[in-house]
């Protein structure tokens, strides 16, 4: 787990706490801000059934704000339709692509450039997030737009626990290993508390992630959070 993944499991384990879900969306939205060079983000859900998405809520530096007058068919903006169904991040420059998104909402948020970054359970999208108004000098690369997706699809786990349909695949060393990773614990701190060595600790920590379908550590931890095989 790398030292992002670290803060932001510890941000992400304060909403645990937190009972309504739309106080668990805004406190999301708020770390992805303080995380990314990004000063707004707006959140909508989204529907296979009707194309429809609908906004949840905005957050800027001037506070929160309901964005549940927002109603529209994704299928009128091209790039976020896309996005959702191929379930893969998209960058937008308004000088560029000004003709795919709605002139009205260029306007009225004086859109320069937009990230569109889907929101999905096991493939299937459920909303997304428009990351605007880029910091200043701030290049939007690969690199960072694959963080971000990162990011989200880490936050999902704690955003919406799941009750387990499935037993755990996991022995009780492997889920206290992910266990303390979901804490936000290095491979290091977790020996220590399980008073095993360090080679032990990842060898569980390899085994968890290859039982649970993972690539990595980060992704193992979200998929058992999902699960409910961890808390």
């Amino acid at each position: 787990m790398s030292m992002h993944e670290e803060t932001w499991v510890r941000s992400f384990h304060r909403m645990l706490s937190i009972k309504d879900p739309i106080h668990r969306c805004e406190v999301m939205i708020q770390q992805c801000l303080a995380h990314f060079p990004f000063m707004r983000a707006s959140m909508f859900t989204f529907s296979y059934f009707t194309s429809i998405g609908e906004g949840i809520l905005r957050v800027d530096r001037h506070g929160v704000f309901s964005m549940n007058a927002i109603r529209e068919d994704v299928r009128r903006i091209p790039p976020i339709q896309r996005a959702l169904l191929m379930d893969k991040p998209a960058f937008l420059m308004m000088d560029q692509h000004h003709q795919l998104f709605p002139e009205e909402y260029i306007e009225a948020y004086d859109l320069t450039s937009v990230l569109i970054i889907p929101l999905s359970i096991e493939r299937i999208a459920i909303g997304c997030v428009l990351l605007d108004e880029r910091e200043e000098g701030v290049s939007i690369h690969q690199g960072l737009i694959e963080e971000v997706m990162m990011y989200f699809q880490h936050a999902l786990a704690y955003l919406l626990p799941t009750t387990p349909t499935t037993p755990s695949p996991l022995s009780k060393r492997e889920t206290e290993v992910l266990q303390y990773a979901a804490d936000g614990y290095s491979t290091k701190e977790m020996a220590q508390h399980l008073n095993i060595s360090d080679f032990t600790a990842r060898d569980y920590m390899s085994s968890a992630i290859r039982k649970v379908n993972a690539n990595h550590r980060a992704e193992a931890v979200a998929n058992a959070l999902r699960k409910k095989w961890i808390l």
